[in-house]
């Protein structure tokens, strides 16, 4: 998936290893500006979104790095946007690894809004994963957790421990 989706970069660069390099001739590395990447379901619609100012790609690990990520995702009920200064692509492209400002939003009812530095999600699965402390605020107040798990296409949230909550009055 993620091959197909690198032949809609704009601004693609090949990078060939030279042969003094301890890599195989075979081993390549892209990177590219102004990024957009994106995958529908079977009945054409937009699943999700993927936009990045920069992309490079790890030779060895194929792993593909991204900056200034934003990623619009659509379920059944709700629409969600996470966004965060940079992330990891798998190579494999099921998980993409968000870090550093970390924002993911709900933009459905009840509203949901959740701040962390690390943030994992999984394409097939539809779940994000915090493995540090998080905010999240809602409505009625906000809570921290020093985990946090979120199933967007179910729409559950699952707090680890040490939670801590505000609520309005």
């Amino acid at each position: 998936m993620s091959w197909l989706a690198l032949a809609t970069l704009t601004g693609c660069m090949r990078r060939d290893v030279n042969e003094s390099a301890t890599f195989e001739s075979t081993d390549i590395g892209y990177s590219a500006s102004g990024i957009e990447l994106i995958q529908t379901d079977a009945e054409g619609r937009t699943r999700y979104q993927l936009t990045a100012t920069e992309l490079s790609q790890d030779p060895r690990s194929r792993e593909m790095h991204l900056a200034s990520v934003d990623l619009q995702m659509k379920t059944r009920d709700n629409a969600w946007q996470a966004t965060a200064r940079s992330a990891t692509l798998s190579a494999d492209a099921r998980k993409l690894a968000f870090r550093d400002r970390v924002l993911l939003e709900s933009s459905g009812q009840p509203a949901l809004r959740l701040r962390t530095d690390a943030l994992d999600y999984d394409f097939l699965t539809r779940r994000a994963h915090s493995p540090g402390s998080a905010r999240i605020s809602f409505a009625a107040g906000e809570l921290t957790a020093n985990r946090i798990d979120v199933d967007l296409e179910r729409q559950r949230l699952s707090l680890g421990n040490s939670v801590h909550g505000r609520f309005a009055p």
